[in-house]
């Protein structure tokens, strides 16, 4: 066991209880600034290392009904072909280009996701809300569909090439693309994509050396303690200023990794 990366694991779990911040937009940096891992290799283990959440998280909305599939197979629709397309595309340019100019694209791509993810949370509070629907008076327009299936495409290439978007992305712009959906609803669909897209864009990573399976284990034992403190605390501390520092936090950063 090595204890830095189960106290880091431990850090970024309670900042994700606590928050609500997608996990990836803390670790995946953390690897390539602090522990100095290879970008290429943070993204893998990073994926990796959020299967067990995604799948677990997926299965307790599901459980408890707040899963809207229809919203979750449109994105699926976008995102799992993309991720393949990712993985693809991955491929043929490990074949073609150096593979230090691969790192360097991929770490440039991480700090773009940064940003990205951080300009959303900054936005997120003043997007408007409107009258909620029940699941059976939902009912959308091709257009929102379609726009829904882009998302996931989107979101989906993004994970794949940078391990963050699937909740810090996919969730606010749903918001924005369907907003009489209660958030528990778009939560637990959002949660449900990212079940299946995670793992398919884990694979496709694994397939290529890009998982360290020790630093994922470490990282899991720390985590999983963290995230329980982290909405244990949220219930108690005043948190409305976490989410702007968070955010700030990932400008920062944004602008070491670019």
């Amino acid at each position: 066991m090595n204890v830095e990366l189960i106290l880091i694991g431990l850090v970024v779990g309670t900042i994700v209880g606590l928050t609500g911040v997608g996990g990836a937009s803390i670790m995946t940096p953390l690897l390539v600034l602090v522990l100095k891992v290879n970008p290429l290799v943070a993204v893998g283990s990073d994926l990796l290392y959020s299967v067990p959440t995604k799948l677990y998280g997926a299965y307790l909305h599901n459980r408890q009904g707040t899963v809207n599939w229809r919203i979750t197979k449109a994105l699926l629709a976008g995102g799992i072909p993309a991720a393949l397309v990712g993985v693809a595309l991955l491929y043929v340019l490990r074949t073609h280009v150096d593979m230090k100019i691969i790192t360097l694209w991929t770490r440039h791509a991480i700090g773009v996701a940064l940003f990205v993810a951080a300009a959303i949370m900054l936005t997120r509070p003043f997007l408007k809300r409107v009258p909620i629907v029940s699941r059976e008076d939902f009912s959308w327009s091709g257009s929102q569909r379609l726009r829904v299936v882009a998302i996931g495409a989107v979101v989906g290439l993004i994970v794949t090439v940078t391990s963050i978007g699937s909740g810090s992305i996919t969730l606010p712009l749903l918001t924005l693309i369907l907003p009489a959906v209660g958030l528990s609803e778009l939560v637990g669909s959002d949660i449900a994509y990212a079940a299946f897209l995670i793992p398919t864009a884990a694979a496709g990573r694994w397939t290529m050396g890009d998982v360290n399976l020790p630093l994922v284990l470490n990282l899991l034992i720390g985590s999983l303690p963290g995230v329980y403190i982290g909405s244990k605390l949220c219930g108690t501390l005043q948190t409305k200023w976490l989410r702007p520092a968070v955010a700030l936090t990932l400008v920062f950063v944004g602008t070491r990794l670019i």
